[in-house]
């Protein structure tokens, strides 16, 4: 990974790696089984059906070959972290299609803006008040099979990273960090997205099995929608996402 590439972009994508390729080919049927058990479906497909978030549901696969964990030790600013269970993010030929609890607007920013968001901010109350409820090292996404370029890509605007984290740096300035949590950063986010969205490049990122991409912590990203005229394999398009929690001290998460 080219490291002055990615702080200044805040994505890099992984070249083919054999090992990570044999990785895929023996987590892809246990993903598949995860995908389709009926509990799992029932508290992860969303979109009318053509979207399973699939969040904690892949466990005991955790990719540690040597240029995923460099990538990873240096995007988390650490040698040692949890990897945690992964993400099947599973799309399907449709999407997406507005789900019964999704208001119009909701749908048309899926829609029209990828979803963009920012990775543990979650939209708290009737209100949905944005706050950093969750402190993740990065965004780590595996292509589990081989797809179309179109069929849901992952997207990322790049150079987010470092406008988010200059908001964040503005926004929890004499606070400390056991109260990040709390604090309500529903305007700054908003319009720092707003001008993320007018300022800086969307990329589309696509790979292969054997390939990956690892995201900035702070970079605003989403999921396109499904090429309309796209066809793809049946079981959908699959991506194994990993995003470790910061273990070590939060001066180091809101400035690394």
């Amino acid at each position: 990974m080219d490291k002055a590439a990615f702080d200044t972009h805040g994505w890099a994508k992984l070249p083919y790696d054999p090992k990570l390729a044999a990785w895929v080919e023996r987590t892809s049927p246990q993903a598949i089984q995860a995908v389709n058990i009926p509990e799992n479906r029932a508290n992860w497909l969303r979109s009318q059906g053509t979207w399973f978030v699939g969040v904690d549901v892949l466990a005991n696969a955790t990719p540690l070959t040597d240029p995923v964990q460099k990538a990873a030790e240096f995007a988390m600013g650490q040698n040692r972290f949890d990897w945690g269970l992964g993400q099947i993010s599973t799309c399907y030929k449709g999407y997406p299609k507005q789900d019964a609890n999704e208001t119009v607007g909701m749908f048309n920013y899926r829609r029209k803006r990828d979803f963009a968001h920012l990775d543990g901010l979650k939209a708290v109350g009737p209100n949905r008040r944005r706050k950093m409820e969750e402190f993740h090292g990065f965004i780590l996404g595996i292509p589990l099979n081989e797809t179309p370029p179109q069929a849901a890509p992952f997207i990322v605007w790049e150079g987010s990273h470092l406008i988010f984290r200059d908001m964040l740096v503005k926004t929890y300035a004499g606070t400390v960090p056991k109260d990040w949590h709390r604090i309500d950063i529903t305007d700054a986010y908003q319009q720092t997205r707003a001008d993320i969205f007018n300022t800086c490049k969307r990329v589309e990122l696509h790979a292969k099995p054997g390939e990956a991409y690892i995201a900035h912590r702070f970079a605003l990203h989403g999921m396109a929608a499904w090429d309309k005229d796209l066809d793809g394999p049946e079981e959908g398009r699959m991506i194994a996402y990993f995003r470790p929690f910061w273990q070590t001290e939060m001066q180091g998460w809101l400035l690394g």
